[in-house]
């Protein structure tokens, strides 16, 4: 196998979807132990209600534990990242270094074998304790569109010292943290300097000052937690550097609640070292899209667990890209490309399969995923008829194989919108404008106006409608029709719904 370097990254806020846990524990059987652990150990800390929600069917979205249940959605994500990486690591992976992302460096310190499963669900459940009794008052994080130096001039200018940069992830990109009144000030200066700014999905107000009383308490519930050596680098964004056995860990856990991420100058530097492969161990891919920003040199970003096409399936097709880097045995994530292509598409040349496998892998699952759902409703209105068969051959042999054959010279055959979820959908447009607009997805919610809540004036909504009509193949627009009418990501969804657009 070839020799490659390899960091897996753990998330932080905002890391996660509904059904992320349900999508691993349904498809992963190794991930049942870990969460049967975690939930033990939350359950006397937090309730049996938070702990619940680990084993639901489908649990809240992240805006109703925002409000509901903080604590619920802080383990949630330690949950989601802990399993994933159990899910990797079965398969094979050995990564030569591990990254958190704020919450995420628990479950980092967890992957390296500094604490247990449950020990990192005791701190998770202990930090989120610390906070609620800390009474923090109004305050809140926001995602600024520029660099940390023109973002501290605009904190200096306003004059607060209890709030301040909390994150650094690039040039685009930094996050402040603080008092609701001050960034509210920092966002209309924002607007007047034409400087992208939006509130993010956090419960609190993380890395500023004002966290300081809720560190002491922190560290004071955590101080009897056992750590072991570490197994793995860990290197902490937030320390500036690795991790070392003579560190006293759950005191610098606690420190983290008022110290600066620096997660642009750890990825810059670990892809200096040679890192080359990083891979997203959590729901949803904020840091794959981060670190893409970051590097400049070409290195391969695998996020493992996205709402599209069901999480399983992208994990699977991760999987199926790192073995092929050598990072994993091949076939880890069920079979494997070459066993995939005799099987399916023997005459096509086994570079191009290949190619197209690891672009376009997770479109073809959730098509035959779909194509096999369809065959199921079929055959149970009308047993014994043929037309459940007859279903089931056209997609498999018809649109399957064409799709198939198409995708190796480029195209892939379009799937309904009306036959995808419309929360997919949904989310699908949010990383389209993300990207487009460089906000971090999670700002992008159902009902979020683009121009009053987020400053997209109507140039640039008419421009990101073309793009998504072209994107999802919708017929023109009525030349009457005004941007203003597909003013939030719910309108456009019923909008490409309505005009059986495709996807």
């Amino acid at each position: 196998m070839p020799e490659t370097s390899i960091a897996v990254l753990f998330p932080g806020q905002g890391a996660f979807y509904g059904r992320a846990l349900a999508d691993l524990r349904d498809e992963f059987p190794e991930v049942g132990p870990v969460l049967a652990e975690i939930g033990d150990a939350a359950r006397p800390l937090l309730g049996d209600r938070a702990v619940d929600q680990l084993f639901a069917t489908r649990t809240p979205d992240t805006e109703q534990l925002l409000r509901e249940a903080p604590e619920a959605l802080q383990l949630a994500i330690y949950a989601v990242s802990t399993a994933t990486y159990a899910v990797l690591r079965a398969r094979g992976l050995r990564p030569n270094v591990l990254i958190g992302h704020s919450l995420g460096e628990i479950a980092a310190l967890v992957a390296a074998g500094a604490f247990t499963p449950a020990e990192g669900a005791e701190i998770v459940c202990h930090r989120s304790i610390a906070l609620r009794e800390a009474g923090l008052g109004d305050a809140y994080m926001a995602a600024i569109g520029t660099d940390a130096d023109r973002a501290q001039r605009l904190v200096d200018l306003v004059g607060d010292p209890l709030t301040g940069i909390a994150v650094e992830n690039h040039a685009g990109q930094t996050v402040l943290s603080g008092r609701a009144e001050t960034l509210d000030t920092i966002g209309r200066l924002a607007a007047v300097l034409k400087i992208d700014f939006a509130r993010l999905k956090s419960p609190y107000a993380f890395h500023s000052p004002l966290l300081g009383p809720a560190a002491e308490k922190f560290a004071a519930r955590i101080a009897d937690i056992r750590q072991r050596p570490l197994e793995t680098t860990v290197h902490s964004p937030i320390i500036g550097r690795a991790y070392e056995d003579a560190d006293r860990l759950t005191e610098l856990l606690a420190g983290h609640f008022t110290a600066r991420v620096r997660f642009g100058d750890t990825v810059r530097e670990l892809a200096g070292t040679g890192v080359s492969v990083f891979v997203e161990s959590g729901a949803l891919d904020a840091l794959s899209r981060i670190t893409g920003r970051i590097v400049e040199s070409p290195v391969t970003t695998v996020p493992t667990l996205l709402p599209e096409a069901g999480g399983a399936a992208v994990l699977r097709q991760a999987l199926d890209r790192l073995a092929s880097v050598g990072a994993v045995a091949a076939g880890a994530g069920g079979f494997s490309a070459d066993q995939l292509r005799a099987a399916l598409l023997s005459d096509v040349p086994a570079e191009d399969f290949e190619a197209f496998w690891n672009g376009r892998g997770v479109e073809v699952r959730a098509f035959a995923r779909e194509a096999y759902l369809t065959y199921l409703g079929a055959k149970e209105e009308e047993p014994g008829v043929g037309t459940a068969n007859g279903s089931l051959g056209r997609s498999a042999n018809g649109s399957a194989n064409g799709s198939l054959n198409g995708s190796a010279n480029g195209s892939v055959a379009a799937v309904p919108a009306a036959a995808v979820d419309r929360d997919t959908l949904v989310r699908q447009l949010a990383d389209i404008y993300a990207e487009a607009l460089e906000y971090p997805a999670e700002v992008f919610e159902e009902a979020t106006d683009l121009e009053a809540e987020l400053g997209v004036d109507s140039v640039k909504q008419t421009e990101l409608l073309v793009r998504v009509g072209n994107r999802y193949e919708l017929p023109p627009r009525p030349s009457d029709v005004r941007p203003a009418a597909y003013n939030t990501l719910g309108k456009i969804a019923d909008l490409i719904i309505a005009s059986g657009g495709s996807v």
